[in-house]
C-alpha cells in the first residue's frame, strides 16, 4: 500500500516535470500506463523464478521429479501456496487496462489540482 502512494506522489511529480516541457496528456498516461505494466510483470517474473527456485531445494536426486520420499510438509505447504495464488496470470491479461486506468486517473488529480491551485 505504500508502494501505491509513493508511486503515486512520485507519479504526480513527474507529469508536473513532463507538463513543464509540454509533454501532452495523452503520451504521459501511455508511457505511465506501458511503464507500470512493465515493472508489475517484471515482478511477477522475479516471483515465479523465486518460487521454481525454491521448489528446487525438495529434488533431492535432481532428477526433475518430486519423488515420494522427497515430498515433506514443507513441499506440500509451498505447493499449496503456488497453487492457490492464481491472480498472477490474470494479471497478464487484465493487467494493462488497471494499469491504464490507474494513469488516468492520476493524471485527472494532477489535472484537478492544477486548476484549483492555477499552477
Amino acid at each position: 500500500m505504500y508502494f501505491l502512494i509513493g508511486f503515486s506522489f512520485l507519479f504526480l511529480f513527474s507529469i508536473y516535470w513532463l507538463r513543464k516541457k509540454n509533454i501532452s496528456y495523452f503520451k504521459i498516461i501511455l508511457i505511465s500506463s506501458i511503464g507500470l505494466y512493465l515493472i508489475s510483470i517484471m515482478s511477477l517474473q522475479y516471483f515465479d523464478y523465486i518460487d521454481k527456485r525454491e521448489l528446487k531445494k525438495f529434488n533431492l536426486n535432481n532428477n526433475g521429479k518430486i519423488d515420494g520420499n522427497e515430498k515433506t510438509n514443507e513441499y506440500e505447504q509451498l505447493e499449496m501456496d503456488i497453487i492457490i495464488d492464481n491472480g498472477t496470470n490474470q494479471f497478464y491479461l487484465f493487467g494493462y487496462p488497471f494499469c491504464l486506468i490507474y494513469s488516468i486517473i492520476i493524471v485527472l488529480i494532477f489535472l484537478i489540482v492544477t486548476k484549483l491551485l492555477n499552477i
